[in-house]
Protein backbone atom coordinates (compact mmCIF):
# COMPACT_ATOMS: atom_id res chain seq x y z
CA UNK A 1 0.00 0.00 0.00
CA UNK A 2 3.19 2.51 -0.71
CA UNK A 3 1.29 4.07 -3.44
CA UNK A 4 -1.26 5.43 -0.77
CA UNK A 5 2.10 7.68 0.16
CA UNK A 6 3.70 8.45 -3.54
CA UNK A 7 2.15 9.32 -6.35
CA UNK A 8 3.62 5.95 -7.74
CA UNK A 9 -0.21 4.66 -8.67
CA UNK A 10 -0.61 7.23 -11.51
CA UNK A 11 2.88 5.89 -13.16
CA UNK A 12 3.00 2.41 -12.16
CA UNK A 13 0.19 0.77 -14.39
CA UNK A 14 1.08 -2.39 -12.72
CA UNK A 15 0.05 -1.15 -9.68
CA UNK A 16 -2.62 -0.08 -11.32
CA UNK A 17 -3.88 -3.50 -12.39
CA UNK A 18 -3.47 -4.88 -8.76
CA UNK A 19 -5.67 -2.04 -7.13
CA UNK A 20 -8.39 -2.60 -9.88
CA UNK A 21 -8.44 -5.96 -9.46
CA UNK A 22 -8.54 -5.56 -5.56
CA UNK A 23 -11.63 -3.20 -6.04
CA UNK A 24 -13.30 -5.75 -8.26
CA UNK A 25 -12.57 -8.30 -5.74
CA UNK A 26 -14.19 -6.27 -3.35
CA UNK A 27 -17.10 -5.23 -5.21
CA UNK A 28 -17.71 -9.24 -6.09
CA UNK A 29 -17.87 -9.28 -1.92
CA UNK A 30 -20.52 -6.54 -1.61
CA UNK A 31 -22.67 -8.81 -4.61
CA UNK A 32 -22.14 -12.00 -2.71
CA UNK A 33 -22.72 -10.69 0.72
CA UNK A 34 -26.01 -8.91 0.07
CA UNK A 35 -27.09 -12.29 -1.63
CA UNK A 36 -25.87 -14.53 1.17
CA UNK A 37 -27.77 -11.86 3.30
CA UNK A 38 -30.60 -12.34 1.84
CA UNK A 39 -30.59 -15.89 1.48
CA UNK A 40 -29.80 -16.48 4.71
CA UNK A 41 -31.58 -13.93 6.97
CA UNK A 42 -33.42 -12.51 4.45
CA UNK A 43 -33.59 -8.78 3.63
CA UNK A 44 -37.55 -8.78 2.92
CA UNK A 45 -39.30 -7.74 6.18
CA UNK A 46 -41.35 -11.23 6.60
CA UNK A 47 -38.38 -13.05 5.52
CA UNK A 48 -35.70 -11.22 8.22
CA UNK A 49 -38.62 -11.65 10.95
CA UNK A 50 -39.29 -15.55 10.46
CA UNK A 51 -35.62 -16.02 10.64
CA UNK A 52 -34.78 -13.78 13.95
CA UNK A 53 -38.40 -14.30 16.02
CA UNK A 54 -39.26 -17.59 14.14
CA UNK A 55 -42.60 -18.70 13.32
CA UNK A 56 -45.31 -20.95 15.32
CA UNK A 57 -47.10 -22.15 12.52
CA UNK A 58 -44.82 -22.61 10.04
CA UNK A 59 -42.73 -24.51 12.56
CA UNK A 60 -39.95 -22.34 12.15
CA UNK A 61 -37.21 -22.04 15.14
CA UNK A 62 -35.80 -18.53 15.99
CA UNK A 63 -32.17 -18.27 15.53
CA UNK A 64 -30.25 -18.80 18.05
CA UNK A 65 -28.34 -15.72 19.64
CA UNK A 66 -25.35 -17.26 19.77
CA UNK A 67 -25.41 -17.92 16.08
CA UNK A 68 -26.65 -14.02 15.35
CA UNK A 69 -24.01 -13.22 18.05
CA UNK A 70 -21.42 -14.69 15.76
CA UNK A 71 -22.94 -12.88 12.71
CA UNK A 72 -22.76 -10.00 13.77
CA UNK A 73 -18.87 -10.55 15.02
CA UNK A 74 -17.87 -11.92 11.88
CA UNK A 75 -20.07 -9.04 9.92
CA UNK A 76 -18.35 -6.25 11.41
CA UNK A 77 -15.11 -7.15 11.14
CA UNK A 78 -15.42 -7.80 7.32
CA UNK A 79 -17.19 -4.44 6.59
CA UNK A 80 -14.75 -2.39 8.83
CA UNK A 81 -12.03 -3.92 6.49
CA UNK A 82 -13.72 -3.65 2.97
CA UNK A 83 -14.63 0.15 4.26
CA UNK A 84 -11.16 0.92 5.69
CA UNK A 85 -9.63 -0.33 2.16
CA UNK A 86 -12.20 1.00 0.15
CA UNK A 87 -12.18 4.71 1.68
CA UNK A 88 -8.17 4.68 1.93
CA UNK A 89 -8.10 3.95 -1.96
CA UNK A 90 -10.79 6.17 -2.84
CA UNK A 91 -9.79 8.77 -0.95
CA UNK A 92 -5.84 8.67 -2.33
CA UNK A 93 -7.30 8.15 -5.54
CA UNK A 94 -9.50 11.01 -5.84
CA UNK A 95 -7.03 13.33 -3.91
CA UNK A 96 -9.79 14.81 -1.48
CA UNK A 97 -9.49 14.32 2.59
CA UNK A 98 -13.23 13.86 3.50
CA UNK A 99 -16.31 12.18 1.75
CA UNK A 100 -19.87 12.48 2.95
CA UNK A 101 -19.96 8.86 1.18
CA UNK A 102 -17.23 7.15 3.28
CA UNK A 103 -19.30 8.66 6.87
CA UNK A 104 -22.52 7.59 5.69
CA UNK A 105 -20.95 4.15 4.95
CA UNK A 106 -18.70 3.74 8.30
CA UNK A 107 -22.18 4.93 10.18
CA UNK A 108 -24.34 2.54 8.94
CA UNK A 109 -22.28 -0.08 8.51
CA UNK A 110 -21.60 0.46 12.26
CA UNK A 111 -25.71 0.78 12.96
CA UNK A 112 -26.48 -2.23 10.65
CA UNK A 113 -25.29 -5.22 13.39
CA UNK A 114 -26.79 -3.00 16.50
CA UNK A 115 -30.02 -3.03 14.86
CA UNK A 116 -30.09 -6.67 14.03
CA UNK A 117 -29.25 -7.32 17.56
CA UNK A 118 -31.96 -4.96 18.84
CA UNK A 119 -34.44 -6.78 16.01
CA UNK A 120 -33.58 -9.75 17.91
CA UNK A 121 -35.31 -8.48 20.73
CA UNK A 122 -37.86 -5.71 20.30
CA UNK A 123 -38.86 -6.87 16.99
CA UNK A 124 -40.05 -5.08 13.64
CA UNK A 125 -39.30 -1.74 14.00
CA UNK A 126 -35.80 -2.95 14.06
CA UNK A 127 -35.77 -5.31 11.71
CA UNK A 128 -36.45 -3.12 8.94
CA UNK A 129 -34.05 -0.25 10.23
CA UNK A 130 -31.28 -3.44 10.31
CA UNK A 131 -32.62 -4.07 6.50
CA UNK A 132 -32.02 -0.12 5.64
CA UNK A 133 -28.54 0.11 6.78
CA UNK A 134 -27.34 -3.06 5.50
CA UNK A 135 -27.97 -2.17 1.77
CA UNK A 136 -26.78 1.59 2.49
CA UNK A 137 -23.43 0.46 3.65
CA UNK A 138 -23.52 -1.70 1.00
CA UNK A 139 -24.57 0.64 -1.94
CA UNK A 140 -22.15 3.61 -0.63
CA UNK A 141 -19.20 0.84 -0.64
CA UNK A 142 -20.24 -0.11 -4.34
CA UNK A 143 -20.16 3.87 -5.08
CA UNK A 144 -16.78 4.24 -3.76
CA UNK A 145 -15.26 1.38 -5.67
CA UNK A 146 -17.05 2.05 -8.76
CA UNK A 147 -16.09 5.17 -8.52
CA UNK A 148 -12.95 4.69 -7.62
CA UNK A 149 -12.65 2.56 -10.58
CA UNK A 150 -14.05 4.56 -13.18
CA UNK A 151 -10.99 7.61 -12.11
CA UNK A 152 -8.81 4.77 -12.44
CA UNK A 153 -9.27 3.71 -15.86
CA UNK A 154 -9.92 7.66 -17.57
Amino acid sequence: MKFLVTQELKQNSLLKLVVLFLLAILSIFLCTDLVLHHLQIGLTLEQASQTLLGNEEAFIEPLLFDVLLERVHVGIFTSMITLVLLSIIYMRVKNIAKSKVIHIAFISAILAPITLLLAYVYGTVFIVLWIGFFILWHLCALYLALATVWSLVR
